[in-house]
């Protein structure tokens, strides 16, 4: 009976460690069908987020390739105030009143496009066909570029707007942290200090 009763108790060990064996195999699956869940889960919310980031694709832009002697880059557009220009690229300094005539210009960027990380700046008259109407925009505003090249358009939003003096140069710092920026500069009434639009990539 001894034996007997060793052989039922040898087996009962034996289901029980079968057993554990079982729930412990199970347990890892679930794990790993949990764990590739979440993985899923986070690039599903990777491709949102890039899928609502600033930057857009714009198709069918219809944009001339020069305005007189001047490539056209792109064009900036100001919803809130009905600002729709196209920005020139000027050769050299000296042609740079010229161009203005026309519209706005890249006024300093550095080896770089539009919508490119950096400090983008612009500079326009205070026409009220060109940058004239700048003043009524505030911080928290928006606009946006369209770069020709690519046909890529980035929104912006303004934090910050003051003026100086003509020979204050401080707006064109290139320090952005490797973010996308522009400035836009104009010409306050009288022509004696210079509005400063400071905007970066939402």
């Amino acid at each position: 009976m001894k034996a007997k009763h060793s052989n039922n108790l040898s087996i009962f060990k034996k289901i029980i460690i079968v057993f554990f064996i079982i729930l412990l195999i199970c347990s890892i699956y679930f794990f790993m069908q949990n764990k590739k869940e979440r993985t899923e889960s986070n690039i599903s919310n990777n491709s949102d987020e890039q899928t609502n980031s600033s930057v857009e694709v714009v198709e069918n832009i219809n944009m001339p390739d020069k305005i007189e002697n001047y490539n056209v880059l792109g064009k900036i557009v100001i919803d809130k105030v009905g600002i729709e220009q196209y920005i020139l690229e000027v050769p050299n300094k000296e042609q740079t009143m010229e161009a203005l005539e026309l519209g706005v210009i890249k006024f300093y960027a550095p080896d770089f496009n539009l919508n490119e990380p950096g400090n983008f700046c612009i500079e326009g008259h205070n026409y009220q066909e060109i940058f004239g109407h700048l003043m009524n925009i505030e911080k928290d505003d928006t606009f946006y570029i369209i770069d020709k090249t690519n046909s890529k358009k980035v929104t912006y939003k303004i934090y910050d707007k003051y003026t100086v003096y003509p020979d204050n140069l401080d707006s064109l710092n290139q320090e952005t942290n490797d973010k996308r920026e522009v400035t836009l500069i104009t010409c306050t009434p009288g022509n004696l200090t210079r509005l400063i639009i400071k905007a970066r990539e939402i």
